[in-house]
């Protein structure tokens, strides 16, 4: 039994060396079943009896989702059904079946041939429903409602990210022996495998396995594991002989030898070894598993950090949201891959999972390419304790069990920026609701350790919520929220530090939006430009890198990330990302780099801003981890810098080269791009339906009050603000007369078809330059003028139009204002 063991061993370890990061499903005999679903949008809790016709076919994963939280903040949160026709052969008929769903947002009901099987709550855990003695051969049909309605029994109800319905992950049909490793063990693998003490010299091993006996006699059996090291060959075995009732369900715990020397498991050197468990009997293999295994061991403290396999660390953090421009959360795998990719090369060595379980795959990978993992259930704002307790023990229960064999998770999190009041005796309302997740966790897991987060707010020492946690974060979003600059990031952590000096903290998330179209040479708090965003995440870095105490920090977000009820530059979008939405890098992301990572980085802030105006003499930032760097205009040296890397450079009319160049030993970069200079840049640009040249539409935008431009009945004026901006209406300069009037009409829209009518009327005679205001505040990248002419000769004529821009909200969205709240 054992040789055939090893060589399934050796066969799974070639396996991966020639797939390289395939995703590894948890079971031999699991059949991917992506295919040919069908799709009925109805919200209804009635089982369809209606034809197959009726339904759109589509591929998982899938949400309906995908576009509508691009386009309005009342996104479809409602109900919808999927089916699918499985074939079943007759030698599947003599296994054990189970369908196991990746993920349905928010909840689900699974129906096998009109029979309910099972439901789940919780829109981001697996789970798993047994179809054996209910399947007949030939076609079954497989029926799933899924809703991602908010209820208040039902986490998270409110949040500042999308709550995407659908089955949005795979499914898979998984096949099994009549006694086998559990294939239902709450979505999860059915087997544990982990080290409580790791050292230098050696690592203890521990293994439990579900064994579940699908027969109604009694089964005696034999559990076996061995540890295969980096080169295949067996460093720890182990073994149990036990009987397990019919239709019972025993954990078996083995005794496993010590492992000598391990290698240890860094995001540097993320080392695994193959753990592989074979259940027997008289000598016969009946299933047999294999998992990757990483021994390491961590300890946050108060005063020193984190420590990783006994040394000082210091943990480069970022957040991570799983959905995608135009995609939703529907991601395809190689998707996931891509993510993780892109935070290697930023240099991420950890990553919190924000806020709720991600793709099995995904952690799979943050084992494989190195990534520590922070991962949390997603309380998130709000719920009446009494009403969500079942489902947070359910969810957390699902995710330690689902994700518990993955050596990069070392924090599991219990909630993020949840509202908290006192309940009469100086404890938060929720504090018995959190402790009670607490506990479970340290039931569930002997090795890791505990997390809870609030916003910029003493109220979780103050109410005892920070003393219950291992671990405790603050999002604080100083210079972005509130009315405090970003240089107060040290003040605000040393002044939480003294408040907390037992507890380990980490700057669980701080962050500002950009615009790859937005810039200025004067950013501002909440202005989108990519200036700002730079200046404000380098303050931060330098800032975080003093503080030795601080465990590590995690800037928000990785990636931009949907948010239906924002109405930022880029609406229905949280911009925060060192990427975009689509996965475009934005400057910050090299600024991360080139702190970051080993990997040599040149590059100079901004190509994204190829167009540039006022006065020549411009400053430009290199962000380079490289010894020596040298920067040139159109050709011509500005010198080299060790440090600092900033060249004041001027430019000339027309087009200008800039180019950077670093060398470290004998490794050399640049990086380089072209920028157009001219004196005036329009600041708008204008578009007429009656324009030549004696008589063009860009006197309308020019700022020059004794230009103008004219035409004879009814005219569009079409302006581009160039990016969505906030608007409280329009100022037009008239070509006067003493009685005349203009009638007008003023549309806008954000950059889609339609365009929404903001005034209809007509101007005063008696002023030159008049305001016209909304109704409320708009967000508008275009507005049109319909010009039907004036009282007069029914002619147009107009010195100026003037959007009146601002960056002040007159209406913030929810999130805005708790993080003002947060700030204060």
């Amino acid at each position: 039994m054992e040789k055939r063991l090893y060589l399934a061993g050796i066969v799974t370890l070639l396996a991966g060396m020639v797939f390289g990061f395939e995703y590894e499903p948890y079971w031999p005999g699991t059949e991917i079943q992506n295919d040919n679903w069908l799709y009925l949008e109805r919200d209804t809790d009635q089982l369809p009896m209606d034809a197959d016709r009726v339904y759109q076919p589509v591929t998982l994963p899938h949400t309906w989702n995908a576009l509508d939280t691009l386009e309005t903040k009342k996104y479809r949160q409602a109900a919808s059904w999927y089916r699918k026709n499985l074939m079943i052969t007759p030698e599947q008929l003599k296994q054990r079946l189970y369908l196991r769903f990746g993920a349905a947002g928010q909840e689900a009901k699974v129906y096998l041939n009109g029979e309910e099987l099972g439901a789940h709550r919780g829109g981001y855990s697996a789970f798993t429903f047994e179809l054996t003695g209910k399947l007949k051969a030939g076609e079954n049909r497989i029926d799933v409602w899924v809703s991602n309605k908010i209820k208040n029994d039902l986490i998270p109800q409110s949040a500042d990210y999308n709550f995407y319905g659908g089955l949005y992950r795979s499914v898979q049909l998984i096949t099994a022996p009549e006694v086998s490793i559990s294939r239902k063990h709450f979505g999860g693998p059915g087997y544990r495998v982990w080290s409580e003490q790791v050292g230098d010299d050696s690592a203890d091993m521990n293994v439990t396995v579900q064994v579940d006996n699908g027969s109604s006699k009694a089964s005696s059996v034999t559990v076996a594991a061995r540890v295969l090291d980096l080169d295949g060959r067996p460093v720890s075995t182990g073994r149990a002989d036990v009987q397990v009732k019919g239709g019972e369900t025993r954990a078996v715990d083995l005794k496993m030898d010590d492992v000598k020397n391990p290698r240890l498991w860094s995001p540097e050197h993320p080392e695994l070894y193959r753990v592989e468990i074979a259940l027997s009997q008289n000598g016969r293999i009946l299933d047999s598993v294999v998992v990757n295994h990483g021994f390491r061991w961590f300890k946050f403290t108060a005063d020193q950090g984190f420590f990783l396999n006994g040394k000082s660390y210091k943990l480069h953090g970022t957040n991570r949201h799983q959905d995608y421009y135009r995609k939703g959360n529907a991601l395809p795998l190689d998707q996931h891959l891509a993510d993780v990719k892109l935070m290697k090369e930023a240099g991420v060595n950890w990553l919190r999972m924000a806020h709720y379980q991600q793709n099995d795959y995904f952690v799979q990978l943050c084992d494989q390419l190195g990534i520590l993992v922070w991962e949390e259930i997603p309380y998130v704002n709000k719920g009446k304790p009494e009403l969500i307790e079942p489902v947070m023990h359910s969810m957390m229960k699902d995710l330690i069990e689902q994700h518990f064999n993955h050596p990069a998770i070392i924090l599991w999190g219990m909630g993020n920026e949840t509202w908290m009041k006192d309940r009469g005796d100086g404890y938060a309302h929720n504090y018995d609701l959190i402790k009670g997740v607490r506990d479970l966790v340290h039931r569930e897991d002997p090795v890791r350790k505990t997390v809870f987060v609030i916003g910029d707010r003493n109220y979780a020492s103050e109410l005892k919520v920070v003393g219950l946690m291992d671990v405790f974060g603050y999002n604080l979003y100083r210079g972005w929220y509130g009315s405090t600059g970003y240089q107060s990031l040290t003040d605000r952590l040393n002044e939480l530090h003294a408040m907390n000096p037992d507890t380990p903290l980490i700057l669980s998330e701080y962050g500002a939006g950009s615009d790859l179209a937005v810039h200025t040479e004067k950013p501002r708090q909440q202005d989108f430009s990519i200036e700002y965003q730079n200046d404000f995440l380098e303050s931060h870095l330098d800032q975080i890198e003093k503080l030795d105490w601080l465990a590590g920090a995690n800037q928000w977000a990785f990636c931009d990330f949907g948010a239906a009820h924002r109405g930022d530059s880029i609406p229905h979008v949280n911009q925060k990302g060192l990427v975009t939405f689509d996965r475009q890098k934005k400057d910050a992301f090299y600024l991360f780099k080139s702190r970051w990572s080993t990997e040599p980085v040149v590059y100079i802030e901004s190509p994204f801003w190829t167009e540039r105006s006022g006065k020549p003499k411009k400053t430009y930032r290199v962000f380079s981890n490289m010894d020596t760097v040298e920067f040139f205009h159109n050709g011509r040296s500005l010198g080299k810098q060790t440090e600092g890397f900033r060249w004041a450079v001027t430019l000339v009319d027309g087009e200008n080269t800039l180019l950077a160049k670093g060398v470290s030993g004998d490794v050399q970069l640049e990086h380089g791009f072209s920028v157009r200079f001219g004196d005036k840049e329009a600041k708008y640009l204008v578009r007429a339906s009656a324009e030549e040249a004696a008589n063009p539409a860009s006197h309308l935008v020019d700022g020059n009050l004794n230009t103008r431009w004219g035409a004879e009945g009814e005219q569009t004026i079409d302006l581009d603000l160039k990016k969505i901006s906030l608007v409280n209406g329009v100022k037009i300069k008239f070509y006067k007369g003493e009685s005349r009037t203009y009638k007008l009409e003023i549309k806008g829209s954000s950059g889609g078809k339609k365009s929404t009518v903001l005034f209809a009327g007509e101007s005063r005679p008696d002023a030159e330059l008049q305001t016209f205001l909304f109704d409320r505040q708009q967000e508008l990248r275009y507005l049109q003028v319909f010009a039907k002419g004036n009282n007069e000769n029914n002619w147009n004529s107009y010195y100026e139009i003037i959007p009146i821009v601002t960056l002040e909200k007159q209406n913030k969205n929810l999130y805005e204002t708790i993080g003002e709240e947060f700030a204060q």
